[in-house]
């Protein structure tokens, strides 16, 4: 059981669904598919939203918020965020409800009431469960958002367990078409995407640790974009980087299917950044981020030396 009677009740109340900052397929979905059965539910993005959560966003054409409300007259839903930095500024509200699956769930006040399912693969999973424990009805539109944002936190499946297919098995049951999702996250990238995945490219540094390719690079956005592509050139740690004139920073961190398989965990080595630098660290094994002040290539270095100690004790 997820529901516990808090719970129950914060659900039958004015809901703002809160997504975290540059939100993702997950974290889009995630709200998209609430609001198909919570029709009155209003969605709020407090820091933008990604272009693949965009693509989804497109499918409903629902308004988002672009800032939160100061005050919540009724519940405020936060998904996939497992700290309040990750979605904040929180509106004071009636209740909170955090829905979260990453590793480690911390900051959020007394009284908060949170779902963690630390082992589904995505809070898409963990959305579809409460809403089969609430008995509602999963329109094709709410299947297809939500396999959308299985199939994108698991890698295309590729860190997928066996229910994480069960689930999938059920929402192609309810109406989601494999195909129709892929061609909906593989629209075409906008320009400004493409050359920032370019200058990534082309600003990269590599070292080889052991058998292992650690590499870095710095751009002005879409930092986990570019670092998934530093793996898929051949790297098995990708640490990308971007920072702003107010000294704000952000880290993301992909892996190799290879080198977690090993034992190595980017939310272990973002966590020990955060000890180091502040800020606040969340993620998988494989792809992980940090939110954070400083200097970005000065925070890239310590990621890029807390790597290198981890992979030293691997097997």
């Amino acid at each position: 059981m997820l529901l516990n009677e808090e719970i129950k009740k914060a659900f039958k109340d004015d809901l703002l669904l809160l997504v975290h900052h540059h939100a993702d397929v997950d974290s889009v979905a995630s709200a998209i598919a609430l609001k198909t059965v919570f029709r009155d539910a209003t969605i709020c993005a407090s820091d933008g939203i990604s272009v693949s959560g965009q693509n989804i966003a497109k499918i409903t054409a629902d308004d988002i918020l672009p800032k939160p409300p100061t005050e919540w007259d009724g519940t405020v839903i936060a998904l996939d965020s497992p700290n309040p930095e990750h979605c904040g500024p929180v509106p004071k509200a009636k209740q909170v409800v955090v829905i979260d699956h990453h590793g480690k769930i911390t900051g959020w006040p007394k009284g908060t009431e949170i779902i963690h399912q630390p082992q589904k693969t995505s809070t898409a999973e963990i959305i579809f469960l409460l809403m089969k424990e609430m008995k509602l009805e999963i329109s094709k539109t709410c299947a297809t958002v939500l396999l959308s944002a299985i199939y994108t936190d698991t890698g295309q499946f590729r860190h997928a367990n066996n229910e994480t297919f069960n689930v999938a098995s059920e929402l192609c049951n309810a109406g989601a078409n494999p195909q129709e999702i892929i061609n909906i996250l593989d629209r075409e990238r906008p320009l400004a995407q493409k050359t920032m995945f370019l200058k990534a490219a082309q600003r990269m540094k590599w070292l080889q640790e052991g058998k292992w390719i650690i590499a870095t690079s710095q751009v002005g956005s879409f930092e986990s974009g570019s670092a998934r592509l530093l793996i898929v050139l051949g790297a098995d740690v990708a640490i990308v980087a971007s920072g702003n004139k107010k000294g704000e920073m952000r880290l993301s961190t992909r892996a190799s299917n290879h080198i977690v398989s090993k034992g190595f965990n980017l939310t272990t080595v973002l966590e020990s950044v955060e000890d180091v630098n502040g800020g606040s660290a969340g993620g998988h094994p494989g792809a992980a981020g940090y939110n954070g002040k400083g200097d970005a290539e000065a925070i890239t270095e310590i990621t890029k030396q807390k790597c290198i100690s981890s992979i030293r004790e691997l097997p």
